[in-house]
């Protein structure tokens, strides 16, 4: 049997390169996961490993969201990162759920669960951080992947996760990026946050909750000494942005303790994959320029 009972699902050319759909038993989960993996196709003369790049989606979403919709994997192939798509909770019938949309299934929000009933099966920041990466060193083509070199990217919920584990893992990552992160989860005008931290971590005011919300955690960092680049977009036009989202107080937070962000808000966009896709190229770039990537 292979490690982890690692499947495949579905192997798909795409760009010049592969998207590898696979599925495992997940120990930290307690429940059967899914991840996909874009590998570039391979240049001639040029042998170097492609560095990573995880990409966490947000509320409601899989795998395969970014992957349809995001726009990625031409400019992955150009710049020469393969980017690494997990869920976005765990699955499966014994998982416990909830019947409203940003609860539950679909919306693991990047923590451990300590509470019940999610605390058997939503250990998701464990999952990504640390059961991922065996994983990927796991598959098939796995030696066409620099596992050393690892940048982390997401929206909304999923770039909430992706600022989190950067500031709580800063020697994992080369660079971090958000597309309209939820980024004060734990602040009383952020309704996701208080509902999610309150059921998955028993309350949204508790010193855990607090060590996953980027805005807090920035505010701990001693300045100066925090040196990932990191570079958030936020569309002016999304309906979540004063009412959710809240960038502007995590990159105030930031600049203050002297951390590398940058931040541009864009008339005119929204919430959607419109918006993710228009800016992923740029994203893309960043996170190549930080890896030390090849451009073909």
């Amino acid at each position: 049997m292979a490690p982890f009972n690692l499947k495949t699902i579905s192997v798909t050319r795409a760009h010049h390169g592969t998207l590898h759909r696979l599925q495992h038993d997940s120990e930290t989960l307690s429940s059967v996961a899914t991840f996909a993996v874009f590998v570039p196709g391979a240049v001639e003369d040029v042998k170097d490993k492609f560095p990573l790049l995880l990409y966490l989606s947000g509320l409601t979403c899989t795998d395969e969201n970014v992957a349809q919709k995001g726009c990625a994997f031409e400019h992955c192939h150009a710049r020469r990162v393969a980017i690494v798509m997990p869920d976005t909770s765990p699955r499966g019938d014994d998982a416990a759920d909830d019947e409203a949309w940003d609860l539950g299934k679909g919306a693991g929000f990047y923590v451990d669960a300590s509470a019940a009933p999610w605390s058997r099966h939503y250990k998701t920041y464990s999952y990504v951080t640390k059961e991922l990466p065996k994983v990927l060193r796991a598959c098939d083509f796995a030696d066409a992947l620099d596992h050393e070199r690892v940048s982390i990217s997401g929206h909304s919920m999923g770039g909430h996760g992706a600022l989190t584990l950067a500031l709580r893992n800063p020697n994992a990552y080369a660079s971090a990026s958000a597309f309209a992160p939820i980024a004060n989860p734990t602040a009383s005008d952020c309704p996701w946050g208080q509902k999610a931290l309150k059921a998955y971590l028993g309350s949204a005011d508790c010193d855990e909750a607090k060590s996953h919300d980027a805005t807090e955690l920035v505010k701990s960092v001693e300045a100066g000494t925090f040196k990932m680049p990191i570079l958030i977009d936020q569309g002016a036009a999304d309906s979540f942005y004063k009412t959710q989202l809240h960038p502007e107080r995590f990159v105030d937070a930031a600049k203050e303790r002297g951390c590398d962000v940058t931040y541009r808000l864009h008339d005119g966009y929204d919430h959607s994959y419109f918006f993710v896709s228009t800016f992923m190229r740029e994203h893309i770039e960043f996170h190549a320029a930080a890896l030390g990537s090849l451009k073909i």
